[in-house]
């Protein structure tokens, strides 16, 4: 009888190891397929918050620059396509902008080990339409707070 208790935990262990390995945290910093980098920051505190929306449909975040990301969910992966698509189409049709303000809003497409930017905030700055709409749309994938 002790033998069966003991073979049972034996095998239920190395289970709850497989398992475990299977959920194995990802390093966006690290992780070279194409991924969104999107959020805000300024402030007398100059805090960031930063989303990373990976093509793998993980979107993650993290606090003023933070090692640590937190997971905050699958994201579907029809929605997922569009919007690295989106951002392609608007780093195609303009070179990048740089004009932040005391706070600022971000997008970054990171892919094929190159990074395309937008930074805004500075007031009367131009910024292309599609490139705030693409902002507002990556914010929606982002849980409310409670």
């Amino acid at each position: 009888m002790k033998i069966t208790n003991i073979s049972t935990l034996f095998l239920l262990g190395i289970i709850i190891l497989m398992l475990s390995s299977c959920n194995k945290q990802i390093n966006p910093l690290t992780y070279t397929k194409g991924q969104l980098i999107f959020g805000s920051g300024g402030g007398f505190a100059n805090q960031v918050n930063e989303y990373r929306l990976l093509e793998n449909k993980r979107l993650l975040f993290r606090k003023n620059n933070d090692t640590i990301f937190t997971d905050l969910g699958k994201q579907k992966g029809k929605t997922v396509k569009k919007l690295l698509k989106e951002s392609e189409a608007l780093f195609q049709e303009t070179s990048g902008i740089n004009e932040p303000g005391n706070m600022y809003y971000f997008v970054r497409l990171q892919k094929d080990q190159q990074t395309q930017s937008a930074v805004w905030g500075r007031p009367n700055t131009q910024v292309p339409e599609k490139a705030k709409e693409l902002h507002k749309e990556l914010m929606n994938l982002v849980p409310a707070t409670k």
